[in-house]
């Protein structure tokens, strides 16, 4: 697919999509002609981050996680205590 179709499935701009890649949480192949090809699972990885992102989780903490072995449990109990310190600071 390409980002158009991908912006629209994702209801994520293409200039936040391209900014996701270049922050390295998401690693697009392209093809001869320079174009981004993107897959069923990159979309997902994209749903995701605009999860994580709604629930203001840092993009570290997203980096993080994917580079991590860590469990989708884990890493939300994690994320909801930090915002839970912040609210009380």
């Amino acid at each position: 697919m390409k980002i158009k179709e991908v912006s629209e499935q994702c209801g994520l701009s293409s200039k936040s999509i391209r900014y996701y890649e270049a922050m390295e949480l998401l690693d697009v192949e392209r093809s001869e002609n320079g174009y981004r090809e993107y897959d069923a699972s990159q979309i997902e990885r994209l749903k995701e981050i605009r999860l994580f992102r709604d629930l203001f989780i840092p993009i570290e903490d997203i980096r993080q996680y994917y580079e991590s072995e860590q469990s989708m449990d884990e890493f939300m109990a994690q994320a909801m205590n930090k915002l839970q310190q912040q609210i009380e600071e």
